[in-house]
């Protein structure tokens, strides 16, 4: 499973003037301002960071506009950067630790730098019977440090590893095969439990392979490695619940000290209590990554809050600061990209194609629950200057969403990562596909439509959708006002609104993944379903009767 720990760093040189601080804004695109990219590196210098942080504050802050240079490594436009990660990566070391005792029970390797910074790591548990064996659990290099040689150096250990314990090596490979990470198994000695047992029906839902060392020997292998696959079955709830507890506490160590860094690069800021517009986008990019985690692990298998985000602590002077959730990059060379249905971008009004962000930006805040109690706890205007400090209190960041009433029809317009464009992209075409095969069926008396997104705009690194606007909320979001609102929850515990939504929509889902082939499972999982909500009483739209709950139409996003 993947990672959520990297946050990986940029600069700009402040300038005080009359008081005030001024940032130079910068933009890494086709045409790179040399003397910019000199100020930014000298700055990085004078704080006295270390590489590892300095990719992860250059990746914080540049991220989305270093992906789309045309350039074999994003930090070429740093000079000399590349030759130090160079450097850096050819002076790892691998270092192995074994479990602790009352902690968690991993074999751990770790890439340490000269420095003894990790760039990398390597998961393992043992299991005695039937056979000796190491499960590799999960191994990680940090993007920064990625296609230099590193995941072959540990996994290159691992096998001398289990080599000379004489254990079997064995993992589950989510990883297709022709991919080139699947081919850095096969070429290391690892085989698929098909070919070393030849029988398909014990893998499961897993891709099971295993690396048998040349010296290994033992009776009946082929039984016993069949029983080792159902005893790890067994396991593997438990050890996944580790895993996450694991990560956690990794994620954590490394949102300190991406903090920790960001106070010291902007300390003659905060020591005079000013900001600016660049620092800003930093902390809140910042908080907005830790929230997100924040709701991720709740729903990790097995978390029980053992590692708290309390951990993360955000001063009083951070927490002042307003928010800066968009990118504010520019240059010459910036141009607003616009796609989608033409009838509708026909239509837009003129100042909205010109500067996308500018007028976006200064839209209404869509009125959904989660920002309506909020405002009505703080006693607080649409108009309120929302704070670091709010964005932690709320935990979401309510600027995403903006109404836009165009030619008397409401639209939302939605602020997402630029991650997120290729996975929007390929659900594009899914779309009509899903809406013909939904247009007659009912799911317990209801019914799905669709919700497209009707125009993509994107400028200065970000990204905006164009949907209509619909009369409902998030499914979490309504479970979560179902299950927390005063005035929903006895009505909800009473006729148990939560689990018939849940019982529909996951019908829904079961039968779109029947009717649709495998390779579609990814962009299926990854829809997303509005429930029917009067969102002025803050109460969903439903009928209960005799015959139990029913909704007319659910949208799927």
């Amino acid at each position: 499973m993947g990672r959520p720990v990297g946050l990986p760093m940029s600069h700009v040189v402040t300038e005080r003037v009359m008081g005030k601080i001024h940032d130079p804004f910068f933009i890494l695109g086709s045409r790179i301002m040399r003397s910019e990219i000199s100020v930014i590196t000298e700055r990085i210098k004078k704080a006295q960071i270390g590489l590892k942080d300095t990719l992860t504050v250059i990746d914080l802050a540049l991220g989305d506009q270093l992906k789309g240079l045309s350039t074999s490594s994003p930090h070429e436009v740093f000079e000399g950067l590349n030759d130090l990660v160079d450097k850096t990566v050819h002076g790892t070391k691998i270092e192995r630790f074994r479990p602790k005792d009352g902690h968690q029970p991993f074999h751990t390797f770790e890439i340490q730098t000269e420095g003894e910074e990790v760039v990398g790591h390597l998961n393992m548990i043992y299991i005695r019977k039937p056979l000796p064996c190491y499960y590799l659990v999960y191994v990680e290099v940090l993007p920064p440090f990625r296609g230099r040689g590193l995941g072959n150096k540990i996994l290159g250990d691992f096998r001398e590893f289990v080599e000379n314990t004489k254990s079997v090596g064995l993992l589950d490979n989510i990883i297709l095969p022709g991919e080139p990470t699947y081919n850095l198994y096969t070429q290391l000695g690892w085989k698929s439990i098909e070919s070393l047992i030849g029988d398909t029906r014990v893998n499961g839902e897993g891709r099971y392979m295993a690396f048998i060392p040349v010296s290994f020997k033992t009776p009946d292998f082929r039984e016993k490695l069949i029983k080792l696959l159902f005893k790890l079955k067994e396991k593997r709830p438990i050890i996944d619940m580790y895993d996450n507890e694991s990560m956690v506490k990794r994620t954590i160590a490394e949102f300190r000290s991406v903090y920790e860094v960001l106070e010291h690069l902007f300390e003659t800021e905060l020591s005079i209590g000013a900001s600016t517009p660049f620092m800003d986008f930093l902390f809140t990019k910042f908080v907005t990554k830790v929230l997100g985690f924040r709701r991720r692990i709740t729903r990790l298998l097995g978390y029980t809050g053992g590692e708290s985000l309390e951990q993360i602590s955000i001063s009083d002077r951070i927490k002042a600061l307003p928010i800066q959730p968009y990118s504010l990059w520019s240059s010459e060379a910036n141009r607003v990209e616009i796609r989608g249905e033409e009838e509708i971008i026909r239509a837009l009004p003129e100042e909205l194609k010109k500067e996308p962000t500018s007028y976006i930006e200064t839209l209404p805040l869509y009125r959904r629950p989660y920002l309506s109690s909020w405002m009505e706890k703080k006693r607080a205007l649409l108009s309120h200057r929302i704070t670091i400090s709010d964005l932690l209190e709320m935990g979401f960041d309510p600027t995403k969403l903006r109404e836009f009433r165009h030619e008397g029809a409401d639209y939302i317009f939605e602020r997402i990562s630029p991650y997120s464009l290729p996975s929007i992209e390929k659900k594009i075409s899914l779309f009509p596909k899903i809406a013909e095969s939904l247009s007659r069926t009912r799911f317990h008396h209801s019914t799905f439509q669709t919700n497209p997104p009707l125009a993509i705009l994107q400028e200065k690194g970000n990204v905006y959708i164009l949907r209509k606007k619909v009369e409902g909320i998030h499914l979490e979001e309504a479970l979560d006002q179902l299950r927390t609102s005063p005035h929903l929850k006895q009505t909800n515990r009473a006729v148990g609104v939560d689990r018939t939504l849940i019982m529909i929509v996951n019908e829904m889902m079961k039968w779109l993944k029947m009717r649709f082939p495998s390779s579609l499972r990814e962009e299926i999982e990854d829809l997303t379903v509005f429930i029917p909500w009067d969102i002025e009483r803050n109460i969903p739209r439903l009928y209960v009767d005799v015959s139990g709950i029913s909704l007319d139409t659910l949208w799927i996003a």
